[in-house]
């Protein structure tokens, strides 16, 4: 699951809480996010040469857990709405979406291309 850390946009995360959280746990959430320092580690030593990252969120953090979790669920969300709604009495039968932790799988009876639903924000 570490890597899905390193898979929010920062941007868009932001985004995403400023219509959640109030204006005061927006501006930690915005410092706990600024001027992140990062090291590379090549053949399991660190180059010692930090440089500032504006993606990802902090690993080890507590507040990383809660705020994958609403990036993921705003993710999903843009997918349902692409996907649509149930057509017949029978697509109840299958489930839609099948979730755990970062991982997800959608079903159906009719195909969806995969590039529709990238290409959303």
């Amino acid at each position: 699951m570490s890597a899905a850390f390193d898979t929010i946009n920062r941007e868009v995360l932001i985004k995403i809480l400023e219509e959640i959280v109030k204006e005061d746990e927006l501006r930690r959430i915005r410092f706990l996010l600024s001027s992140t320092q990062m090291n590379t580690r090549l053949n399991k030593a660190d180059t010692k040469v930090p440089f500032t990252s504006n993606i990802s969120t902090p690993q080890g953090d507590g507040l990383s857990s809660v705020m994958l979790i609403f990036y993921y669920e705003y993710a999903l969300e843009s997918v349902r709405k692409i996907i649509g709604e149930l057509k017949t009495p029978t697509d109840n039968i299958i489930p839609r979406e099948i979730t755990y932790a970062d991982d997800v799988s959608f079903t159906g009876p009719e195909h969806i291309d995969i590039h529709q639903i990238t290409k959303k924000d």
